[in-house]
């Protein structure tokens, strides 16, 4: 029985086959990241360098947002909103001014400050 040795250069030499990307395979792994990264690009800069469009102002403001109103003997929050704003529902006047003024109830006293929401 012979044995016999091939040279090395007649072995047969594995190697591993190179990896050929389908085009869309080339798109996920390259095209995709490149996108992503520039949109990332695009909102770090509209963030930073447009002129922000928010502005501090000392002006004084204009027209005061409430005025005092001292409840009168027999006065019904009822007729202090309807007499506040009468083009809208009287039933939301009456909302704001019992949230401006922390009321519990709608009961209301003679000579009670309350706070009314201008128009």
């Amino acid at each position: 029985m012979t044995t016999h040795i091939l040279p090395a250069s007649a072995r047969a030499i594995t190697r591993t086959p190179k990896l050929n990307l389908t085009r869309r395979g080339r798109f996920v792994f390259i095209g995709l990241p490149l996108i992503t990264g520039a949109a990332a690009l695009l909102v770090v800069a509209v963030i930073f360098l447009l002129p922000s469009t928010v502005q501090a102002n000392t002006d004084p403001v204009g027209d005061p947002v409430t005025h005092s109103v001292t409840v009168q003997s027999d006065q019904s929050l009822w007729e202090i909103a309807h007499a506040a704003d009468p083009q809208r529902d009287t039933r939301e006047v009456m909302d704001d001014i019992v949230e401006l003024n922390g009321l519990a109830s709608s009961e209301l006293s003679a000579g009670q400050l309350l706070e009314i929401p201008a128009r």
